[in-house]
């Protein structure tokens, strides 16, 4: 019998909990424990869980194979790149490091090493996502809201890597092509951050890309559209669904698609709209990808979102991020 991958989770703030949760529940895997530099809040999280305290973070890599990298995004390359050094894959949260230098280091320094990297990019694994893998042909037009109530927490970062790269990470999914424009903007309203950003993306395929993000909507949304040649895609990430729309030959069968609803003849056309709401299966997000990533370990694969993946995403973020700053600066941010 194979022995188990032993793993351990790296912080456990609000989100490390969760991550050290998930890993308890994962049965391919041994969970050795965890550090965090705040000692009264991890004895009292080891007591709660019945989990190891590590009384160094060295303590705790020299015991693992894989690790969660989940401290504040300052310290992502530091602990991520001890890790690697140590020879523990690593699984890091998003944004992947707090610079593109420092990205693209930890890529290097992973792939030099034979090592995985993942980061959490876990709007991939929306089972509303999950559902149109393969069906997303070559998108025109993207446009995506990301809205969020006001919330202290997540404060020391601007809205554009604390939630905008969720969707600039989809749309390079969605398009496999490169960005070749950038135009963005931002505002402060009540931090010393940016709270809301938009920005358009254009890629090299031609499409387009409209991207809104906000910290202080009274109401949460996640929503994205995407607009291609006789198909158009409305995916509500919140509650995990997807309305899809088809332009057909007028005798395509229906009852080909997965939660069919109806159909309209489109005039004398010879062709029909139909409508149907892909049914995504039911699981826990952050246990998918916790699981996915240490699939791709234990068989030697890239992960689902490898560390080319998050660095390519956090590239753009911070290049939105700058030239935000930059519009900001001269309407008196």
């Amino acid at each position: 019998m194979k022995s188990k991958l032993k793993a351990g989770v790296i912080g456990v703030g609000h989100l490390g909990r969760f991550h050290l949760e998930k890993l308890l529940k994962i049965e391919d895997v041994e969970l050795v424990g965890f550090y965090d530099i705040d000692r009264e809040k991890a004895d009292r999280i080891a007591g709660e869980n019945s989990v190891r305290s590590a009384e160094s973070l060295e303590e705790l890599i020299d015991a693992c194979d894989v690790v969660s990298v989940v401290v504040p995004t300052v310290d992502h390359y530091d602990v991520a790149s001890k890790a690697l050094e140590s020879g523990c894959h690593v699984f890091c949260e998003k944004p992947l490091t707090e610079t593109a230098e420092q990205g693209e280091r930890l890529v290097d320094q992973a792939n030099r090493a034979g090592l995985k990297l993942g980061v959490g990019h876990i709007e991939r694994f929306n089972p509303a996502i999950r559902a149109m893998r393969g069906r997303i042909g070559k998108p025109m037009f993207i446009e995506a809201h990301r809205l969020n109530p006001f919330n202290p927490r997540g404060l020391d970062v601007a809205v554009i890597l604390e939630l905008m790269i969720h969707d600039i990470d989809l749309c390079l999914y969605f398009t496999r092509s490169e960005v070749s424009e950038i135009h963005a903007s931002a505002v402060q309203v009540l931090s010393d951050k940016m709270d809301i950003a938009n920005v358009r993306l254009k890629f090299e395929s031609g499409c387009v890309a409209n991207l809104t993000a906000s910290r202080i909507s009274p109401t949460g949304m996640r929503k994205i559209r995407i607009f291609q040649r006789d198909n158009y895609l409305s995916f509500d990430l919140h509650k995990k669904k997807v309305d899809n729309f088809l332009l057909v030959d007028d005798q395509f069968e229906t009852g080909r698609l997965e939660g069919f609803s109806t159909s309209f003849e489109y005039g004398q056309t010879g062709k029909k709209i139909v409508y149907n709401q892909p049914a995504g299966d039911d699981y826990d997000m952050l246990e998918e990808e916790l699981c996915q990533f240490l699939r791709a370990v234990e068989a030697g694969d890239d992960p689902p979102v490898s560390g080319r993946d998050g660095f390519r995403a956090l590239k753009i973020a911070l290049e939105v991020q700058r030239q935000a700053a930059e519009q900001l600066a001269k309407v008196g941010g």
